[in-house]
């Protein structure tokens, strides 16, 4: 969505926020080294998005005291707080965590202060506290977005491939390819990527207002929605779009196109998709989702040409998620879920793909809160086999109420000290940062 909402109490609030611990033209994450290995009392929290992005390998920080035991009750990461090293999250928050605190970019170990996740209480409407280290820090270079950067998509390492933080910009529109470089996140260098790449309708036409990113089950491109195309701003255009991000060229076409147009709700053409994620059908059928277009359980081969899972979209106007099978030879799609978000507004979507949660995030107008999702395998259960609130959480107790609309979590393959982090992306770009880091437990920390 454009524009930027923020009262000037906010901006003071920003402006005096100890959290962000960050000054202008200073490293911002404080030296963290990314190196796969570290341990102890100098565990690195270099992995700012991917301790292992240079490896690939999983690295489990010791000497802090204890770790995140990976279940939580009312919220709470039980476990979270390690008495003696206290790093619970520590490791995800940019300093190297030592004995606890973290040196430089204000990353402390995920105590109980600053609203941690050891409390077990809830946050105001049933929500409850943030469950990662509440130590919010900016990973992206100073004054490198403007404005509406929007979406995010954190692709994991393979092999000797880095980690890959793929963000979308709206105005102008534009898809980013960033690597961690040990501070931060910054543009790909290599195959034309240095500035980001310009986005097109298929044919080479108008500018996408593109608002999330996300990647297939196959690897092969990246998909963005969005809700108009820019150089018509009064009509609403809620379509996904399939990118080639292989070739080398600065402006790229789309070469698929789905216009959901038809079989969504009416909204404001500034209202429309905000946010898009990608489900696997292994995970949809070991959970045994139902297809409510045929209303009955969920059967893949019912779907020719699909690729391997279904597609989710969010809702701006009514916070709706909805679920499409796209199929890629004939641009034909079906709608399989409609499901409530349980916030007024959806402005990003992230599925873990390795713990099987789905994140359904609103910015500024719902307070930055977020709930996490599940399809319901409860016996008897009214919903069950569709997807439901399990959890919903305030935001981070050191994140100012900003406008973030993208949202995106780390693998499991980067945790250290039982959590991992977790990126947000800030329309507005207040202090001239749009990308912040935090953290959330690993595993399926929400119990049953």
């Amino acid at each position: 969505m454009i524009g930027n909402r923020r009262s000037s109490a906010l901006a003071l609030l920003v402006l005096t926020a100890g959290a962000l611990s960050i000054a202008c033209g200073s490293s911002v994450a404080s030296e963290a080294n990314a190196n796969a290995g570290s341990s102890g009392a100098n565990a690195s929290a270099g992995i700012a998005g991917d301790a292992q992005a240079r490896a690939g390998s999983n690295s489990a920080a010791s000497g802090n005291g204890g770790t995140a035991n990976g279940s939580a009750s009312g919220g709470s990461a039980s476990g979270g707080s390690a008495s003696g090293g206290g790093a619970s999250g520590g490791s995800a928050g940019g300093g190297s965590a030592s004995g606890g605190r973290a040196s430089g970019g204000g990353a402390s170990g995920g105590g109980a202060s600053g609203g941690g996740a050891s409390g077990g209480g809830s946050g105001s409407a049933g929500f409850s506290v943030w469950p990662g280290g509440n130590q919010i820090v900016a990973v992206d270079p100073v004054n490198t977005y403007t404005s509406d950067l929007s979406g995010l998509h954190y692709e994991a390492a393979q092999g000797a491939a880095p980690a890959v933080l793929w963000a979308v910009q709206n105005q102008p529109s534009k898809l980013y390819r960033l690597l961690w470089n040990g501070t931060a996140w910054v543009s790909d260098t290599s195959n034309g990527w240095s500035s980001g790449k310009m986005l097109h309708f298929p044919g080479g036409q108008g500018a996408p207002d593109s608002e999330g990113v996300t990647k297939g089950g196959s690897g092969a491109g990246t998909y963005v929605c969005t809700e108009r195309d820019n150089q018509v701003s009064a009509t609403s255009r809620l379509s996904v779009l399939l990118f080639d991000d292989q070739t080398a060229n600065t402006t790229l076409t789309a070469s698929s196109e789905w216009n959901l147009t038809s079989d969504l709700p009416r909204v404001g053409s500034n209202l429309g998709l905000e946010a898009i994620t990608w489900v696997p059908d292994e995970y949809l059928v070991s959970k045994g989702f139902i297809d409510e277009s045929k209303q009955l359980t969920y059967d893949p081969a019912s779907y020719a040409d699909h690729g391997d899972g279904i597609f989710f979209v969010g809702i701006e106007q009514n916070g709706m998620i909805y679920g499409f099978a796209l199929n890629h030879t004939s641009g034909a799609f079906t709608r399989v879920a409609t499901i409530e978000s349980g916030n007024s507004g959806v402005m990003e979507l992230a599925f873990d793909r390795d713990v099987g949660y789905l994140w359904a995030v609103c910015d500024d107008t719902c307070q930055g809160r977020t709930n996490v999702l599940d399809i319901d395998t409860r016996v008897g259960s009214p919903t069950r086999g569709k997807f439901y609130v399990r959890r919903g959480f305030e935001r981070p107790g050191s994140m100012p109420n900003l406008n973030n609309e993208g949202f995106t979590v780390a693998s499991e393959s980067t945790c250290q000290a039982g959590f991992k982090p977790v990126f947000y992306a800030e329309d507005g770009s207040t202090m001239g940062f749009a990308i912040r880091r935090d953290s959330i437990p690993c595993g399926s920390f929400l119990g049953k």
